[in-house]
């Protein structure tokens, strides 16, 4: 992750002028000629509106008849990624299945390997999935379970990983141990402690989810794996959320089986997800998708897809490119600023309650409204002040989800916490 920014602006502008279309041009608009571009790239504090606004305008083309705040489900992409990606479609569709037979092998490979370098692990211990709930369920299904195993989990995992446990659950395969995480922990000691309280002799494996899609908790994924793997226990880790959001490596993690996303906040086009198994694991796992041509060692075992989505692949060098120039450091900083102004502004609010702890959390960040469901209170927000949030399932009530991205300003979410407080009042 330590390769320079002006080798990766290199590769942006050289995939779109080989396609024949216009580049995102990296240096300054008009009106600001004399900026040089890489000055401007290594400004940006959190709370330097005018920065972030140039970066909006400069790199994203979102619609402006609402105010998006659900960067959750998936992230826009910025228009030198867009842009390569349309120019990788076009190649891919012009080219047909001499390109699928030809030239794709190669271009995907050379993908997966910078994708492991910017993971920080060996492109033979990942697969290119479609999203991050396939790639944590060939995880979750070839893993060699035996009946009477336990598995913990908690009511922050997301939804369809519980449900991937469960239907092992009702096979016969394993226990579900369900237990309910506090919404407000005070440090990351707590939240290990919830863990580890709870283990049993037939614990075998806990799902960690890194940062919950529900309220954006942000567990200490490495403090809870350590534990367990002192304990015989191994972890399957849920980073679909922290990948670009939060700054970590792989082997920072200390899990074994990790599955992540890269059209969230990494911004690549929707349906690119990653399988992580440290290698000395692969052996024992079993294929969710019929192989027996590959060797049992590889994890190309557990990659029998049959036709996956060229462009989708291709484009993953470009959008890594634009995120290691724009800096997860100073992105994740950006984010979690942005949440803590609408939270401070609602959070002593007598008919507001807030589900994430401001501390252990970045971007993503739930509250209720008491008396109102979180359908009827995302309703609101959306009918009456064009903000547009998700309902999520927390408890009878639920809760509204908030995820701001980059290209959203100060202005946004004082909106937002406008709107809230006027609906609370009423």
């Amino acid at each position: 992750m330590k390769q320079g920014r002006k080798k990766f602006l290199k590769q942006l502008g050289a995939g779109l002028f080989a396609a024949g279309l216009p580049a995102i041009p990296l240096a300054a608009d008009a009106d600001e000629s004399s900026m040089d571009t890489i000055d401007f790239l290594d400004e940006g504090l959190p709370d330097d509106e005018r920065y972030w606004k140039r970066i909006a305008r400069k790199y994203y083309a979102v619609a402006d008849d609402y105010i998006n705040l659900e960067n959750g489900y998936y992230g826009i992409q910025p228009k030198p990624v867009l842009h390569a990606f349309q120019k990788n479609i076009i190649t891919a569709n012009e080219q047909a299945a001499r390109f699928a037979r030809k030239d794709y092998p190669a271009i995907a490979a050379a993908a997966k390997k910078e994708l492991a370098a910017f993971l920080e692990v060996s492109d033979e211990e990942i697969i290119i999935t479609r999203n991050a709930t396939e790639a944590l369920n060939i995880a979750i299904q070839g893993y060699p379970f035996k009946p009477g195993d336990e598995v913990m989990l908690n009511q922050l995992d997301y939804f369809s990983m519980i449900e991937a446990f469960k239907m092992l659950e009702t096979r016969g395969q394993l226990k579900v141990n369900a237990f309910e995480m506090p919404l407000l922990p005070q440090s990351d000691d707590e939240i290990v402690e919830q863990y580890r309280k709870l283990i049993t002799a037939r614990t075998k494996v806990i799902l960690l989810t890194h940062v919950s899609n529900i309220n954006g908790l942000i567990i200490p994924v490495a403090k809870i794996a350590a534990m367990a793997k002192a304990k015989g226990i191994d972890t399957i880790t849920d980073s679909a959320h922290a990948l670009g959001q939060i700054p970590f490596s792989l082997p920072q993690l200390s899990s074994d089986f990790v599955g992540l996303n890269l059209h969230k906040w990494i911004g690549n086009p929707v349906g690119a997800g990653v399988l992580y198994i440290k290698k000395e694991r692969i052996k024992e796992m079993k294929p969710l998708f019929g192989d027996v041509a590959a060797s049992e060692n590889s994890i190309n075992k557990l990659a029998h897809f049959g036709t996956t989505p060229f462009a989708v692949v291709m484009t993953i060098p470009d959008s890594l490119a634009f995120h290691r120039m724009m800096g997860l450091d100073k992105i994740s900083k950006r984010l979690h600023y942005l949440k803590t102004i609408w939270i401070n502004a609602v959070k002593d609010h007598p008919n507001v309650e807030m589900v994430t702890p401001a501390d252990l959390s970045c971007a993503i960040a739930s509250f209720r409204i008491k008396n109102k469901s979180a359908a009827e209170v995302a309703d609101y927000l959306f009918k009456e002040h064009k903000i547009f949030t998700v309902a999520r399932q927390l408890g009878k009530q639920g809760c509204v989800r908030v995820t701001p991205g980059i290209y959203n300003n100060v202005a946004d979410v004082q909106k937002l916490s406008d709107a809230i407080k006027l609906f609370a009042g009423q």
